[in-house]
């Protein structure tokens, strides 16, 4: 019974190993986490941008200090990027009078806030007069003050992207409509197109793609998944206005949008969040630690293949956990051998099923085992305190990303966002999920992936984390020309990719491994001693796990990326190697009939029968068993007080009635020889009664 309680508790050890390996970040069909995006309601306001006064400011100091000489205007109107108009705007305030100096904080203001936009403003607003002389349109700095959205509608407008996503993305809405498309426009937006930077930036775009977050957002508050509220007719009318008339007998939508470029990059600012390089913790850093080891392996042993390099991992891992089989198979070794005396207890009890002789059946196997020193609990322990340790090794080997080479989770997730972004956005175009870990992820990602993750508006990666990524050498997830990395469900999108098909083998090893497997170790294993029934039971349970434990793996490798399925199938060989060696270094006793005869002797001599004063008198088996429970020895010790009691009172009829007919003979009374027989006849149906009576209380 507890050998059966031991291997259920390895099943449930498996099984909760499957179930995490499911539902944690990689083991299987989806992720429970529900991702989240997050701005910074800072860069929603005027700060970084530039004002009507600020720009006043800077035409008539470059008014003022442009000479034939000091060609400001040319130098302006030449200059490449925001940084050379700087240098430029700065120049030339070095060379201003003391009242058209700019201040050290406006010229601050203008360097965070400058672009190229408000140097064409400028060189529009400024004319050259004749040769050396500067005028300015205060009239065209003026159409720039008209800012569009104010500060509280960009934070609503916000709070609904924020809450739209993950349902609709709407912040990579607003970065393709910056590249000059409208995502919303499924006729005349390619998702393919590489932009080059030069594009206008489409605010009707902008506009379908806030108007399309709205309405989800409108829908998730409908059904009770948001609290966000979504913005009112009015204040889409803020945003652009919708006019429809009717040309040639069709009705068109004209577009009036007040939302300006500033507007949408602040949205797009607001949503580039600096990507987080934290610490991994106490139990984060052991993983990486083990996780480099990994990586070593991979880059020297197996040749940059990570199919080699985790199949060498595997083998170093089992050597490091040999000392828990050896225990392991120390406990049984040490459970065999009392094998024939628990068949003498069993034996005893043979053929009697009810409760009570069940329960003192198994407190004398109990009390066995107390007395050799054994618990069979000593292999549970050693398969709870493994089940720990696959779980933090199946994580290092689903996420090298993270473990292998030293990327946090937030960094991790900043890549898969790039990664799975349209290239129309600036990202790669990939279909990679973050339920299958970053391996899918690395081993799609083609060569030179990350030359422009700098540039990428979707996350704000810091110019070290950049760095890394770049000198980042990438392992290979192939075997031949099959990506190993590649899940084999993705079958369904490439009907045409051979490799795709090829990959449905890996499902299938699995659950023929796990089958064989378990069959083969079962024979190297000890086995309980069972009764019969125990024995159907188990038998049935082992058919039953023989089938479903494979089939969960083959389910499983079929949803995560197949190196996953080789790692498990090439650990579960790994396992039964271990088993066989194991059990010839350190084979189970065996015994003969022999054995087992002297362990019931054995067994029988340990107890001594207190005999009653009846000798050879038989109890009831109906009662073996009241004396031994304490919720039934009251009642045993009445009975067995009334059966002496009986029985005494029989012993002293009996004596009274050989006292009577043994007494000696009057000598002056000799019986006459033919009266004999007739006496004997009168005094036998007295005797006959006695004996009857005696008999009855008997069978009673």
């Amino acid at each position: 019974m507890k050998r059966m309680f031991t291997k259920r508790i390895a099943l449930l050890a498996l099984a909760l190993l499957m179930l995490v390996t499911m539902l944690s970040g990689c083991g299987g069909c989806g992720s429970t986490t529900v991702e989240t995006i997050e701005y910074d309601s800072s860069k929603l306001t005027a700060q970084g941008s530039l004002s009507n006064s600020n720009l006043n400011k800077i035409a008539k100091m470059i008014q003022a200090t442009h000479t034939a000489e000091n060609d400001v205007y040319g130098s302006l109107e030449n200059a490449e990027d925001e940084a050379a108009a700087y240098t430029v705007i700065e120049t030339a305030n070095g060379k201003a009078g003391v009242n058209e100096k700019l201040t050290e904080n406006e010229l601050k203001t203008i360097k965070n806030g400058l672009r190229m936009d408000y140097v064409e403003v400028l060189l529009a607003a400024l004319t050259v007069v004749d040769t050396g002389v500067l005028d300015y349109s205060a009239d065209v700095l003026l159409e720039w003050e008209d800012t569009g959205v104010d500060h509280a509608l960009l934070t609503k407008i916000a709070k609904v992207i924020q809450a739209a996503y993950p349902t609709y993305d709407a912040q990579i809405g607003l970065i393709v409509a910056k590249y000059g498309q409208d995502p919303t426009n499924s006729k005349t937006y390619n998702p393919d197109y590489k932009p080059t930077g030069d594009e206008k930036m489409n605010l009707e775009g902008a506009y379908h793609v806030i108007k399309k977050a709205n309405d989800t957002v409108a829908s998730l508050k409908k059904d009770g998944k948001t609290d966000v509220s979504p913005l009112s007719a009015e204040e889409l009318k803020k945003i652009a206005e919708e006019t429809k008339e009717t040309v040639d007998g069709e009705e068109v939508t004209t577009v009036t949008v007040y939302l300006k470029e500033q507007n949408v990059e602040s949205l797009i600012n607001a949503f580039r969040t600096p990507v987080a390089s934290e610490s991994e913790g106490f139990f984060g850093g052991i993983l990486a630690g083990i996780g480099m080891v990994l990586g070593w392996i991979t880059r020297t042993l197996g040749f940059g293949s990570y199919v080699v390099g985790i199949c060498i991992f595997a083998i170093l891992i089992e050597l490091l956990m040999l000392p828990f089989a050896i225990k392991q198979q120390k406990n049984s070794i040490k459970q065999a051998k009392l094998r024939p005396k628990e068949m003498a207890i069993r034996n005893k009890y043979k053929g009697r099923n009810d409760q009570p002789t069940m329960q003192k059946m198994q407190a004398e196997i109990q009390e066995l085992y107390q007395r050799e020193n054994f618990s069979p609990f000593n292999g549970c322990w050693t398969l709870l305190i493994q089940l720990p340790i696959i779980i933090a090794l199946y994580n290092i080997v689903v996420d090298p990303l993270r473990y292998v080479f030293g990327h946090g989770e937030a960094v991790s997730q900043a890549i898969n966002r790039f990664a799975s972004a349209p290239a129309a956005a600036g990202g790669l175009g990939l279909n990679v999920g973050a339920s299958n870990g970053t391996i899918s992820l690395l081993s799609n990602l083609p060569k030179n992936a990350f030359d422009k993750l700098g540039d990428f508006l979707g996350r704000g990666f810091t110019a070290d984390q950049v760095k890394d990524l770049r000198a980042m050498e990438i392992p290979n997830f192939n075997i031949g020309s099959i990506n190993f990395g590649r899940s084999p469900n993705e079958i369904t999108g490439a009907f045409g990719d051979w490799t795709a098909w090829i990959l449905l083998l890996v499902p299938i090893l699995t659950f023929a491994t796990y089958f064989v497997t378990a069959k083969l170790n079962r024979k190297f294993m000890y086995q309980s001693v069972m009764n019969d029934d125990n024995n159907r039971q188990v038998a049935c349970s082992n058919k039953m796990m023989d089938i479903t434990m494979p089939a969960m793996s083959a389910f499983f490798t079929f949803a995560v990326p197949s190196v996953i399925g080789v790692y498990w199938a090439f650990r579960s060989w790994l396992g039964f190697g271990k088993t066989v060696i194991m059990a010839k270094a350190m084979p189970l006793p065996t015994f003969t009939e022999e054995d087992y005869k002297a362990a019931a002797k054995e067994m029988a001599g340990k107890k001594t029968v207190k005999k009653s004063e009846r000798a050879g008198a038989v109890r009831s088996l109906h009662y073996i068993d009241d004396e031994d429970f304490e919720d039934t020895r009251e009642r045993g010790m009445a009975r067995r007080a009334a059966i002496e009691e009986r029985e005494k009172k029989e012993r002293e009829a009996k004596e009274a009635m050989r006292a009577r007919y043994s007494a000696p003979v009057k000598k002056d009374r000799k019986p006459k020889a033919e009266d004999a027989p007739a006496k004997q006849a009168e005094e036998k149906p007295e005797a006959d009664k006695d004996q009857k009576n005696d008999n009855d209380k008997d069978e009673v």
